[in-house]
């Protein structure tokens, strides 16, 4: 489990919670991911994944702003367009993708059999790409990593301005690379993502989470219900009070934990000068900061984006 220390005064602006507004959306990560397939134009976008043109418009805005993007323009037979490149922010965040994938891969039900293999090219085998320590080269989970803040504030829950909606989610059903159920449950909904983060930091109990997070009673109980029905969380009698119920992670929980670093690791990058990170993670076996790696679990060397690629990818059902 994440052990949490606090120190220091935190700075003006939430880097973590920009972060998570942009790629706890779930158009967001399947327009992230069309780029990485090279869709790059509007009309390639909009139709592979069947969005709204102002959803689309509005996430392709947001993630240009985010310096995620840029756009480039190009001549069709009647005028000048543009189509969308992914930046060196963007390409930054290939490992999250990747760990969604072998999240959802290990983890939820049913996603083996449609998901496809993820290739190591160094050494051509399968590889399930664990989460490893840059400063020592070992792998790394949730038990491994103690977590630093900057103060004992709480854990700031992203703004929910923009929602994923069951309809759309129900559109994109017959297709498993543009489908993530479980992951969308945790990344998806602002509430949860703090709720995962805060047990992550040790929280266990009812009181615990409201105080961390400013939630009020019902949705906690709404929020904590649903985290437990997907796995995520388990409970058991506090050890306080007997009429008490406790929330601990489960291994599919402790497992969401590569994906939330790489977030981190990413959120660093809309600091401002001067400003430390309102959640820093070390790896208590060497020390030092964790800057979060995907590894080979086969002959150990880091991954990187053109030394993987997917195989047997599953034709879509629709």
């Amino acid at each position: 489990m994440v052990e949490a220390t606090a120190q220091r005064i935190r700075p003006a602006g939430d880097p973590l919670r920009r972060a998570l507004e942009l790629v706890g959306d779930q158009w967001t990560l399947l327009i992230l991911q069309s780029l990485f397939l090279r869709f790059r134009r509007y009309e390639e976008l909009r139709l592979r994944l069947g969005i709204s043109p102002t959803a689309l418009s509005g996430r392709l805005r947001d993630m240009v702003e985010a310096g995620m993007l840029t756009r480039v323009p190009y001549r069709d037979a009647r005028r000048t367009r543009h189509e969308y490149r992914l930046t060196e922010r963007g390409l930054e965040l290939w490992p999250l993708l990747i760990s969604i994938w072998a999240w959802e891969r290990e983890w939820v039900e049913g996603r083996r059999e449609v998901l496809p293999t993820l290739i190591h090219l160094d050494c051509e085998l399968a590889t399930s790409a664990p989460l490893g320590c840059a400063a020592c080269g070992r792998r790394v989970d949730a038990r491994d990593v103690r977590a630093e803040r900057l103060d004992s504030t709480g854990v700031a829950a992203a703004t929910a301005s923009k929602r994923f909606r069951r309809k759309d989610a129900d559109s994109l059903a017959g297709d498993p690379l543009m489908f993530f159920p479980d992951t969308m449950e945790l990344l998806g909904d602002r509430w949860s993502t703090g709720l995962l983060v805060s047990a992550l930091l040790g929280c266990h109990h009812f009181s615990e989470f409201e105080r961390e997070l400013g939630i009020g009673p019902s949705v906690l109980s709404a929020r904590l219900s649903k985290l437990v029905e997907v796995g995520v969380l388990r409970t058991g009698t506090a050890a306080t009070r007997t009429d008490a119920r406790a929330y601990r992670l489960t291994a599919k929980g402790l497992a969401f934990f590569p994906a939330l670093a790489f977030i981190a690791e990413w959120s660093r990058g809309f600091e401002v000068a001067g400003q430390e990170p309102d959640i820093t993670l070390h790896h208590v076996e060497c020390g030092e900061r964790l800057r979060p790696m995907l590894l080979c679990d086969h002959c150990g060397r880091p991954l990187t984006r053109k030394s993987v690629q997917f195989g047997g990818v599953p034709s879509p059902k629709r």
